[in-house]
């Protein structure tokens, strides 16, 4: 009796462990089919979704100065850069842009982190991409103070294999020096990369560093065609090769 539970016991470790080197061959197999090995993503607006707030913090800083501009407008000066947004309508409006960036900032301020999410599915494609023995990273204009109260808030930073900001120096998209310095740093093949944005100076600053590039959320400018256009996060997870993993 004794004997044939060892021997029933002897079956039962031998079957998990042949079950988990099936598991560990099925994700060696999964990470050799992956086409991308590494995502090299934007912040507002790809990873987060913070323009609304945005838009609103500028609504309101107008608002006090008896100006009042289209929400789209306002979206579209965005897509440039903050600081085109609030020059352009300065200009326009005869504002002076010290006195508009206080106001708008001061409403910013106002703004809790829960009201600036990451777009539904962000989170998940960056631990799937992890999972299959890929890698992210992160290259954005904002603080490094701010980016990561941002990814500590929402758990994110263990995801990322390195982040630079504003504070590291690097020229701002489209100059690609911040890609190639990521790429360079971590010894990456470019073939392999992919960078994700929302604006046509993600799509530029990866073209730049010679990798594929992917436009989230965006209509691609005639100019300027990113070799992705995704609208959803599940389509990105299919462009990486790590659905269901």
């Amino acid at each position: 009796m004794v004997r044939a539970r060892e021997r029933r016991t002897g079956r039962v470790w031998r079957v998990r462990r042949l079950s988990r080197f099936i598991r560990t061959e099925f994700n060696t197999m999964e990470s050799n089919y992956m086409k991308f090995r590494y995502v090299i993503w934007d912040f507002d607006g790809t990873l987060f979704d913070t323009y609304p707030a945005m838009i609103q913090a500028f609504e309101r800083g107008l608002a006090d100065f008896g100006v009042s501009v289209p929400r789209a407008r306002i979206a579209a000066l965005m897509a440039n850069t903050l600081a085109i947004c609030l020059e352009t309508l300065c200009r326009e409006y005869s504002l002076e842009p010290e006195a508009l960036d206080e106001r708008v900032s001061y409403y910013h301020q106002q703004t809790t982190m829960d009201q600036e999410p990451p777009f539904p599915g962000a989170m998940q494609v960056c631990e799937r991409l992890v999972a299959a023995g890929g890698q992210n990273f992160l290259f954005t204009h904002r603080s490094r103070d701010s980016m990561l109260r941002f990814m500590d808030h929402y758990h994110m930073a263990p995801l990322f294999a390195d982040c630079l900001s504003v504070e590291d120096g690097y020229p701002r998209k489209p100059d690609p020096a911040g890609f190639i310095a990521l790429i360079e740093k971590h010894h990456l093949l470019r073939e392999q990369g992919l960078a994700v944005g929302d604006r046509t100076l993600d799509i530029l600053a990866g073209q730049g560093a010679g990798v594929r590039t992917c436009l989230f959320n965006a209509v691609p400018d005639a100019e300027v065609q990113p070799d992705y256009v995704i609208q959803t996060f599940a389509e990105l997870e299919t462009i990486l090769g790590v659905v269901d993993l």
